[in-house]
């Protein structure tokens, strides 16, 4: 690995910007992709064959661009840092007039939900890209409770399509970008618009997390990847991998200019770099 390979991650939160993911469990940033980024989005998810895909990563080099796309993979590096992993990517068509809806839930395991080991930060980040206009209700839309995801492990909704007095739906232009904390109660609202909604979901988490959508990428296919974007897929065959990641992987991106080594001074030379801690943003600003 030479240097040229190494670059700084893209900048993702500020303080301001946390304190409202936190505090609602969503965060909505517009026009994080142009125009011109949309189209080619759009025509590669109007080929999908169905209306929701899986690990479309692997289905068109267009998804797989963003893998670690610039507008949200410096978010996402914030929280988990050199652990960070792709654990699943998803596209949606959503027709007028199909039940192509969901009942209310939270993303993650639900018998022993991620918030009991903690809640300072989510175990998942769902990122979303919203390819079509969404002016207003009925149109497909996300339908979430803003703070949810804080103290409220039970809804007297959950597995219906029963409204809330405290939803929200989501209405954004296109190239919107979300983020949502994986604890956050939310459902899709019906489509009587007629609009076939588009959007797109890579959602994020650390490397010992399971993925939602694969046990092991297509050789053939990861090896073909930037370097950057196979350290993301974390297409390990030991498992002992995912929770000490092999040095060729170790790091991802460089720290960026002015970002504080909480670790200087602590590790004697002999100590390999994939086997010293690295902060994360949120350590490094004391949220964590």
């Amino acid at each position: 690995m030479s240097d040229q390979d190494l670059t700084y991650a893209p900048l993702g939160f500020t303080k301001e910007s946390w304190a409202t993911f936190a505090r609602d469990g969503i965060l909505i940033i517009e026009d994080a992709l142009k125009p011109d980024q949309i189209q080619p989005l759009v025509e590669a998810l109007e080929e999908q064959p169905r209306g929701m895909g899986w690990n479309i990563v692997e289905s068109d080099p267009r998804f797989a661009e963003l893998i670690d796309g610039p507008a949200h993979v410096g978010y996402v590096y914030d929280v988990y840092g050199e652990m960070l992993k792709l654990l699943r990517s998803q596209s949606f068509k959503r027709e007028p007039g199909r039940q192509m809806r969901v009942r209310w839930h939270f993303d993650g395991p639900r018998a022993l939900p991620f918030e009991v080991f903690g809640g300072k930060a989510p175990l998942r980040i769902k990122v979303g890209y919203w390819l079509t206009a969404l002016p207003h209700a009925d149109m497909g839309n996300l339908v979430y409770i803003p703070g949810s995801h804080r103290n409220r492990p039970y809804l007297s909704q959950y597995h219906t399509h029963d409204p809330s007095q405290d939803e929200r739906h989501l209405t954004v232009k296109p190239g919107s970008m979300t983020l949502m904390w994986s604890g956050l109660w939310h459902r899709v609202a019906e489509n009587r618009s007629e609009v076939t909604r588009l959007n797109l979901f890579y959602e994020y988490g650390p490397t010992w997390i399971v993925a939602c959508d694969r046990f092991r990428s297509t050789p053939h296919w990861a090896s073909s990847l930037s370097r950057t974007r196979r350290i993301l897929m974390r297409d390990y065959g030991k498992p002992n991998d995912a929770f000490r990641p092999p040095k060729e992987d170790v790091p991802i991106y460089v720290p960026r200019p002015g970002e504080p080594d909480l670790e200087a001074g602590r590790y004697a030379e002999h100590v390999p770099a994939a086997l010293r801690k690295r902060s994360t943003w949120l350590e490094q600003q004391g949220i964590l």
